[in-house]
């Protein structure tokens, strides 16, 4: 996952240079340490010029990649997408991102499993119709042991301590 990430920003990188540039990299730690800062904001700013010249060439250019887009339904239905986005920013995250990214993929794993529970109640209501013995959905789960709920959420692929 991490070659692909680093081939990714090389690629960002690339798209945005020159051989130019690139040879000014390279002279870079050749110099003496006093002159590498400035030596280093000149590069910058040659990449920004460069950069600005290139979008200004080339206006609405998709830049990079062919992958799904970010919108509103990003998180929604097939979530192969997301987790791969978020797997590839966990290497560049700090501890404190890295928990926030595996909090979201938390949340999305179990709001897809919160559906399908969902999706099995409203089957059961169209199997029986009548009621499962009460107006609360949830009464059809009164007479079941701990043990009982703790199989029908390790069959939703929860854990019943939580």
């Amino acid at each position: 996952m991490e070659e692909q990430n680093s081939k990714t920003i090389t690629a960002f990188d690339s798209l945005f240079t020159t051989n130019r540039i690139q040879m000014l990299k390279i002279l870079l730690p050749r110099l003496a340490p006093e002159q590498q800062s400035g030596f280093a904001v000149y590069i910058k700013l040659l990449e920004l010029q460069y950069t600005l010249s290139f979008l200004r060439r080339h206006p609405g250019m998709r830049l990079m990649g062919s992958g799904k887009q970010l919108s509103a339904d990003f998180f929604q239905g097939d979530n192969a997408d997301t987790f791969e986005l978020l797997d590839e920013m966990m290497p560049f995250s700090g501890p404190k991102e890295r928990a926030r990214i595996e909090n979201i993929k938390n949340m999305i794993m179990n709001l897809k499993k919160m559906q399908e529970m969902m999706e099995m109640i409203q089957m059961l209501q169209e199997l029986f119709p009548e009621g499962m013995g009460g107006d609360n959905p949830m009464d059809m789960f009164s007479g079941m042991s701990d043990s009982g709920l703790s199989s029908i959420f390790q069959m939703f692929g929860g854990d019943s301590s939580e």
